[in-house]
């Protein structure tokens, strides 16, 4: 399922957000010169994004995706539930916006 503009928006604001919250501003602007590519890209392969915080974090980056799900969530207004895991809940996320701008068009 292709991404709409809004979501990677939402997305890559949410990483920032739920990174920054965690880390420090500080820690979250080094981290995005090590990641490989941009929280944009991140938003249609979140696996990728799984992929490089585990190298980088190790097991501490299950709390780092709990936090950006979290803000995403947040700022889609739905429930969050830390018993999916990163990449399905941002799966999930996109769908229901989606499905969100599909009827309010």
């Amino acid at each position: 399922m292709r991404q709409s503009p809004g979501f990677a928006n939402v997305f890559e604001a949410s990483v920032a957000e739920g990174l920054a919250n965690t880390l420090g501003a500080i820690v979250m602007q080094t981290l995005k010169s090590v990641l490989s590519y941009s929280f944009e890209t991140y938003a249609e392969k979140p696996s990728e994004l799984h992929r490089e915080l585990s190298r980088v974090f190790g097991s501490g980056a299950t709390t780092l995706e709990r936090m950006i799900t979290n803000e995403l969530f947040r700022r889609l207004d739905l429930q969050y539930s830390n018993e999916l895991d990163f990449e399905a809940s941002v799966n999930l996320a996109r769908r229901d916006m989606v499905i969100s701008e599909r009827g309010n068009n």
